[in-house]
């Protein structure tokens, strides 16, 4: 599966989990203490629309917003539609994967980049289902390309510019997307 196909996914799957959030699940605290759910998806969404404007040239959000979790207010579902559609509208836009362009590690392809935005949209996916107590499960078909991505942006330096959070040891009889999680940073 190439890339754009799996954050395309990744991104929809982003969607439908923050559109299943019950309104109390949103003052839930989250996996990623202090922040709610409602937090902690707003930051998810934030994040992607920095990637995509970063890549598509368009100051869709500042990253110091993305980081701060400043969250929206309201309904979240319409948010992520809007969302996933304006970033994967930037993503699959021709040359996009081959230009270069300025990330907070310089200047990189986004062939590069694309990896940020999808190790991204699904971590933070599994993050939102699992603090709410329904954990997604990657398709099978995602697990392979995913370890890659994980491999490449789950780096020491992502970790010392915090972009990242340091890897975890994964439990035993964990499944693929835990083992993913677990290297991803996130408590299984």
């Amino acid at each position: 599966m190439d890339d754009l196909t799996l954050l395309t996914r990744a991104e929809h799957v982003l969607s439908r989990v923050i559109a299943d959030l019950g309104h109390t699940e949103l003052e839930v605290v989250s996996n990623c203490p202090p922040w709610t759910v409602r937090r902690l998806a707003s930051h998810a969404l934030k994040n992607q629309l920095f990637w995509a404007g970063l890549v598509g040239g368009r100051d869709l959000m500042a990253q110091e917003e993305a980081m701060a979790a400043v969250p929206y207010d309201g309904e979240l579902a319409p948010i992520a539609d809007d969302v996933t559609a304006q970033v994967v509208g930037l993503w699959l836009t021709d040359g996009v994967l081959g230009a270069e362009h300025e990330t907070p590690f310089g200047p990189l392809p986004g062939a590069v980049v694309v990896n940020f935005a999808l190790v991204d949209a699904a971590a933070h996916a599994w993050d939102l289902s699992a603090s709410v107590g329904r954990p997604i499960e990657f398709p099978p078909d995602w697990i392979p390309r995913m370890t890659g991505v994980v491999e490449l942006t789950c780096t020491d330096h992502a970790v010392e510019i915090g972009l990242v959070k340091p890897p975890v040891e994964a439990p035993a009889g964990a499944t693929d997307t835990q083992r993913l999680m677990a290297a991803a940073g996130r408590q299984v």
